[in-house]
């Protein structure tokens, strides 16, 4: 039997997990959540992290010995049927967003196995974590992999900045199961907080203006300092020659 990733008694506790070289105590913490990383996100910014849904595909199992089917949403009766033989799965991918930039992206195949968990996630709309709070159950977790450089996913790439992190990990109770990727886009992300938040473009508008303001405070004081010399240049010339 694999040792639990957390443990504890009455005089100690401990995450027994053989972390990759070169990790920092931020990175660990973060990795080391179990459905509560928008919570983790939230304390470590001071800000308040959203979900913003990029795609879901969920399909129902009818039988065992036949291809899943797509299910079309919203479906009551379907929802109220759900059980352990007939489970709902759905994939999907969201980004876990702060001040406006993305912090994380989490893609995720999501087994619903009751009609309670299939009406939180499908109709409710919680997220994975925040779907286990509803349920009253503490989830088994498995931290699948760890790993930092770059990341392959091409859509990742496209947003990378410098050395990426990611793990895979697996959330379960009997009724609920979810395996979830989660990439970070940069380490920097966690040794420099909020100033990495907002020193990127994708941060909006005040980025940019902030750019603007720069380039129009450099010219005025050009114009002023030019204003100047040119100043101190027409007092030398208007000197009466006998003065010299």
């Amino acid at each position: 039997m694999a040792t639990p990733f957390y443990t504890f008694n009455s005089s100690g506790t401990s995450i027994n997990y053989s972390w990759p070289e070169g990790l920092t105590g931020l990175e660990r913490i973060a990795l080391a959540s179990q459905g509560d990383l928008q919570r983790v996100l939230s304390a470590f910014f001071a800000r308040s992290i959203q979900i913003v849904l990029v795609y879901s595909h969920t399909q129902l199992t009818l039988s065992p010995d036949l291809p899943k089917v797509t299910l079309e949403l919203p479906n009551p009766q379907v929802l109220d049927s759900v059980s352990p033989e007939h489970p709902i799965t759905q994939t999907r991918k969201v980004l876990l967003r702060c001040a406006g930039k993305t912090v994380c992206t989490a893609t995720s195949t999501i087994h619903m196995k009751s009609p309670r968990a299939a009406h939180l996630v499908l109709i409710d709309k919680y997220p994975i974590g925040q779907t286990f709070l509803m349920l009253g159950r503490q989830p088994d977790f498995e931290l699948l992999s760890v790993e930092f450089g770059r990341f392959t996913d091409k859509e990742e790439e496209e947003d990378a900045e410098g050395e990426q992190l990611w793990r895979k990990y697996r959330l379960s109770v009997e009724s609920f199961e979810a395996e979830i990727l989660e990439v970070f886009p940069s380490r920097d992300m966690f040794s420099r907080g909020t100033d990495w938040l907002f020193d990127s473009p994708e941060s909006g508008p005040q980025s940019e203006f902030c750019v603007v303001s720069q380039i129009w405070i450099t010219f005025i004081l050009f114009v002023v300092l030019f204003m100047v010399l040119v100043a101190i240049s027409l007092s030398f010339t208007s000197i009466p020659a006998d003065f010299v």
